[in-house]
């Protein structure tokens, strides 16, 4: 299974368009189980700005490694078919809980680098 989401992802992310569209799913996949992914709710944020970022090109400081292993979590983060099936519950997200954690830890520096620079542009320019 892991060879294929990282296939996935590749595929994904030759098309922006694709990314932006995983972007929006993840996001309501998010949002609609808030409760029972609050363990990764902030990484899993930040990982999608990241990502936001890096289609609109505004951001590139991020290794093509950590890119498909950030979507091929959110891919299996998406994905209905699931080792534990998402229809169970909180229970049902333990393995997504568990991907997710796994890749945002794989990626933490990269993931703090991007907060740092997000932070860095919400600053007023110097005169």
């Amino acid at each position: 299974m892991a060879n294929t989401l990282v296939e996935a992802a590749r595929r994904v992310l030759r098309r922006r368009f694709r990314v932006v569209l995983l972007i929006r799913d993840a996001y309501a996949h998010l949002e609609a189980n808030a409760d029972a992914l609050a363990a990764v709710w902030s990484d899993l944020r930040a990982a999608l700005r990241l990502l936001v970022a890096w289609t609109r090109r505004s951001y590139r400081e991020v290794s093509t490694a950590s890119l498909v292993l950030l979507v091929a979590a959110l891919l299996y983060f998406i994905t209905p078919i699931d080792v534990i099936p998402d229809t169970l519950g909180a229970l049902g997200f333990v393995d997504d809980l568990a991907v997710v954690r796994t890749a945002v830890e794989t990626v933490r520096g990269e993931l703090d680098q991007f907060r740092d620079w997000e932070a860095q542009q919400s600053l007023p320019a110097s005169s």
